[in-house]
């Protein structure tokens, strides 16, 4: 293998186990700050059984947008390459992400956890599709398990910030301070826990990913049957039926 080829298997692999390292973060970093941010959008008074089920409601919209993005952004890998629709994938789920720290009703905290788990789903697949075609086939097992491992890794980044969160929040209140923001800014950003703060930090590491991939080439194999007209593997009815599929589960949960 030529060190060209060497750098370029090894940039793949580097930003679609970033990518998923950074879902595996913001998929972990809800069920921490959830209930704080939801106690504090709902208001004090709120039964703890309304938190709860406004929690469960927005972890399974996020599952049915996760699973629908795997699809929607597959369809778009084929159509305009691996990198650019893993690339958009990425930007979905940070700006989404970051924007939920903005929310101010938790229907808003739903809609915007929704759409950054299309680009959560979509970034799975894409990943392991283009690390599939540029790796040889008998590492595919091993990169495959390294970029499922990866979300494990930012589960594990979640872990060790719960076990510092009050001493992340003393010293986020003196930094914010410091830069010179004012104290109720700071206090909206750090209250209940700093979920507003840690949602829109969270965005930060996958838009880095994001820069990343400017470094990653396209798969020769993509292009190869682009040219051919090969990549079109989805039908309309296929795409119809996962989005009224998606639609129905959305409207059963709200139901629920």
């Amino acid at each position: 293998m030529s060190s060209s080829s060497s750098r370029r298997n090894v940039v793949t692999l580097l930003a679609a186990f970033l990518g998923w390292l950074f879902d595996g973060f913001e998929m972990g970093m809800f069920p921490l700050i959830g209930q704080p941010a939801l106690k504090d959008l709902l208001g004090s008074t709120t039964s703890p059984a309304v938190v709860s089920q406004w929690f469960g409601v927005i972890i399974a919209t996020f599952l049915v947008g996760a699973a629908s993005g795997g699809v929607l952004f597959g369809w778009l890998g084929d159509k305009m390459g691996r990198v650019r629709a893993m690339g958009l994938s990425i930007f979905t789920y940070a700006i989404f992400t970051g924007l939920c720290g903005f929310a101010t009703e938790a229907w808003q905290i739903t809609a915007l956890r929704f759409i950054a788990s299309l680009g959560m789903g979509g970034e799975w697949s894409l990943g392991v599709a283009l690390v599939n075609e540029v790796w040889s086939a008998k590492s595919r097992a091993v990169t495959a398990g390294l970029i499922g491992a990866a979300a494990n890794v930012g589960y594990l980044v979640v872990a060790l910030l719960s076990m510092v969160l009050v001493s992340f929040i003393t010293k986020a209140e003196h930094a914010l301070s410091v830069i010179g923001l004012s104290q109720t800014t700071v206090h909206y950003l750090t209250d209940h826990s700093a979920w507003r703060l840690l949602m829109i930090s969270g965005a930060l590491p996958a838009l880095l990913n994001f820069t990343i991939l400017f470094f990653v080439p396209e798969s020769e194999k993509w292009k190869a049957e682009h040219a051919r007209g090969a990549t079109a593997h989805w039908a309309r009815w296929d795409l119809l039926g996962v989005f009224y599929g998606s639609l129905a589960a959305l409207g059963i949960t709200l139901a629920w």
